[in-house]
């Protein structure tokens, strides 16, 4: 039996009740929704004659002294005979999945599926097929690889490629990390740590001069220090003095390393998250991103800023003062002790729980983040379609969200920090007992002088024990913000280039697509077995309907994705050989999406070539039209555009996205509905002058107005992810396919305004 799905008592308890025997069971998986899309235990077990599907729900129920049990309760129960089952498959929804196949001719819905178990579904529907079919059942050892899924916790790795599990792995780990961005600053860092030693001398030193030596040599008669007050007052302000003084420098130069770690650190993940494919970035929200590399290293600079230098100072203080006591008195040196295990205990027990609230709160803290970025990135969609109060509910659900985490944690704090003062407290109680009942009778020569200074050194004690306690809200809050930040520093592209790429040195621009396969979700193509050639400086018109794949195709050739399967070759070499600057360097691409950076017009179309002089700027500009409208502005091309400056209109904006293409200058030119956004004089005008900038270089142009593609040499027809059709413009139309069909629409749509062809 293939076990796709770990198999437990629930399927004991279905083979029991209705008969199946075990060994007839080929294969075997569950997935967590039943049919009508509702949340249960859903049993698929294939056999060799017959599929049955087990609806129901398991529930734990457990008795006073022995172990809990799992029951499975059954609610539905189909079977199906192989012989009338035809294609067997999964239809994908957006956060689901329907198992669906023909039965006895006609449609069968048989189970749903969550994201979750999305992939038992695919192998499901994988080998069971092959028991229909009558074929050879045969495991491909890459479909049960266990490696993506952490063995210690169950848990998905964040990333497959990189075999670490932010729960499980040691947290040492993560600080030795971040100590590695310090070693650039060895000087410094000694420095801060002899600052801080001197710190704490002077801070132990201090409570002996203004007790036990206070009370029992300047006080005492007969010492040779006896009324000499203003020289120890004189001593206890200079150690004061020197402590400031020493801890302020200390301060400064712990915040300056501090900084520049931290810049090294953004700097580092800034880096890695510029390496990253755009698939990283399309499972992510802007908002989420933003706060992790903004809060996150801002967090680690406190905790390295303060909270290191304070966990340095109070070590060394607190063995001090306990050397001192030790030498002064062992036995009550001792009984201090005596509460360090279960103060121990506690804080370990707190930095436990603070380390799930504070991700708790972390993970609402970005929600709350990112639905704040989308409604303002979207607010005019927001305006357009009156969703004001819906997105207002929204907001306010994340945000009660993150006020129910963050009152957990406050709680929490003002609840379990004051008990674990108050134990650390019974320190002092002892010490007043015994230490007072052995100055009452004397033992061992003990003094007034000798428990004051017990006392000041338990306070010194206790001061720091208190310190570690809130250390834990630091400690804690750092550890997660260190495992977020690494995450995305050892994220690997799924795009990567060649250790010792291929460099053309002159590219000619030929493009060639051979049985091309690619899927964004992984068993939904959208691109299935395109094959198609392009002459170097020939131009090739993309046409189909929405989402057929056509922009797909503008993103495999940039390499902004890997293609799953088939080649995809400029000049007869794979572009996976190619290097990324020579391939997005003759690479130019104008999309319906226009981005346009804070800055001025002209750092805005020079951005495709930094170094280009203002008149190739303004050349690129004519060129895409935009010259006209850019020297009618006040500044003319230093006009500021962007957040807070000038707004263009959307042909505006795009007339600029094509100058900036334009002046890349390169070998392959792909317009992704370039001229969506322009009305048609200004269309007119700019086709005219695409057509005298495409020749020399390859042109691929992706268009739903088949009037902008009238002078390509050959078109193609992408239709789901296939390429049905491709020729010329008339050879399409003498074939009365799809293109003609999109020409007839289009057709009728013009004369229907009195525009005739």
């Amino acid at each position: 039996m293939i076990e796709i799905t770990k198999s437990g008592s629930a399927l004991k308890t279905v083979i029991g009740a209705h008969g199946i025997p075990p060994e007839d069971i080929d294969v075997y998986a569950e997935t967590d929704m039943d049919k009508s899309l509702c949340r249960a235990k859903v049993l698929l077990i294939q056999t060799k004659t017959k599929l049955y599907i087990v609806t129901g729900n398991e529930s734990v129920c457990g008795k006073a002294g022995k172990k809990p049990e799992k029951i499975y309760t059954e609610t539905g129960f189909e079977e199906y005979e192989n012989d009338k089952i035809k294609e067997l498959k999964i239809s994908e929804f957006i956060s689901a999945g329907m198992l669906e196949c023909i039965y006895d001719g006609k449609p069968e819905e048989l189970a749903a599926m969550s994201r979750t178990s999305m992939r038992d579904g695919r192998l499901f529907v994988k080998y069971a097929s092959r028991v229909i079919e009558n074929k050879e059942l045969e495991t491909d050892d890459e479909d049960f690889k266990n490696d993506v899924f952490c063995p210690k916790c169950g848990g998905r790795y964040p990333d497959p490629d990189r075999k670490i599990c932010p729960k499980c792995m040691e947290k040492s780990k993560i600080y030795k990390r971040l100590l590695e961005f310090s070693k650039s600053y060895k000087k410094q860092m000694l420095a801060v740590l002899f600052a801080l030693v001197l710190v704490s001398a002077a801070g132990v030193v201090a409570p002996y001069v203004s007790t036990s030596f206070f009370y029992d040599k300047v006080l005492g008669e007969g010492s040779e220090w006896y009324g000499k007050i203003l020289f120890v007052l004189g001593l206890v302000v200079l150690l004061r003095l020197v402590s400031l003084g020493v801890n302020a420098l200390s301060g400064i130069i712990s915040a300056r390393v501090s900084g520049k770690v931290t810049y090294d650190l953004k700097k580092t993940i800034f880096s890695a998250i510029e390496r990253l494919s755009l698939s990283f970035f399309t499972a992510r929200q802007t908002g989420g991103l933003m706060n992790q590399i903004n809060n996150d290293s801002n967090t680690i600079y406190w905790f390295f800023c303060i909270g290191v230098p304070e966990t340095i100072k109070n070590s060394v203080q607190i063995i001090a003062a306990f050397v001192i006591m030790f030498f002064m008195e062992p036995t009550l040196a001792a009984c201090t002790l005596v509460i360090m295990p279960l103060f121990a205990f506690i804080v370990y027990r707190l930095y436990k729980r603070m380390i799930t609230l504070h991700s708790k709160t972390y993970a609402s803290s970005r929600a709350l983040n990112s639905t704040l970025s989308d409604n303002l990135s979207g607010f005019r969609v927001v305006k357009a379609f009156s969703r004001e109060d819906e997105e207002t509910k929204r907001f306010n659900k994340r945000s009660r969200n993150l006020a129910r985490d963050s009152r957990r944690l406050t709680v929490f704090n003002n609840t379990a920090f004051p008990f674990a003062t108050l134990v650390m407290y019974f320190s002092n109680i002892i010490v007043w007992a015994i230490g007072g009942y052995m100055v009452m009778t004397g033992y061992n020569g003990m003094t007034y002088g000798t428990l004051m200074a017990f006392i000041a050194y338990t306070a010194l004690m206790n001061e720091p024990m208190f310190m570690f306690v809130d250390m834990i809200y630091w400690f804690s809050d750092c550890t997660n913000a260190a495992e977020r930040l690494f995450e995305i520093a050892d994220a690997e592209p799924d795009v990567r280039e060649r250790e010792n790429p291929v460099r053309l040195g002159g590219m000619r621009g030929e493009v060639e697509f051979r049985n091309v396969e690619f899927s964004y979700i992984k068993g939904k193509k959208v691109i299935d077995g395109i094959s198609f050639k392009i002459g170097a400086g020939r131009s090739i018109g993309v046409v189909g309907h929405t989402g057929a794949g056509k922009s797909t195709i503008a993103n495999l050739l940039m390499r902004l994705y890997d293609a799953d399967a088939g080649e995809i070759l400029i000049d007869g070499v794979n572009i996976k050989d190619l290097s990324f600057d020579e391939l997005r360097g003759n690479v130019g691409i104008v999309s319906q999406e226009t981005y346009l950076f804070v800055g001025t017009i002209a750092d805005n179309i020079r951005y495709a070539c930094p170094g280009a002089s203002l008149e190739n700027v303004m050349t690129a500009a004519k060129i895409s039209g935009a010259h006209d409208f850019i020297v009618k502005l006040p500044d003319g091309y230093d006009t500021k555009i962007g957040f807070g400056c000038k707004d263009l209109s959307g042909g505006e904006r795009q007339r600029i996205s094509i100058a900036r293409a334009v002046l890349l200058n390169p070998k392959i030119l792909i317009l992704d509905e370039a001229t969506a956004a322009m009305d048609t004089q200004t269309e007119r005008r700019i086709q005219e002058a695409l057509t005298l900038l495409s020749k020399g270089r390859t042109t691929i142009m992706i268009a739903h107005r088949l009037s902008t593609l009238r002078d390509v040499d050959s078109l193609i027809v992408i239709e789901k992810g296939k390429m049905p059709e491709s020729g010329t413009h008339d050879e399409l139309i003498r074939k009365k396919g799809i293109y003609y069909d999109l020409y007839r629409l289009q057709l009728e749509a013009l004369k229907n305004i009195g525009v005739s062809e």
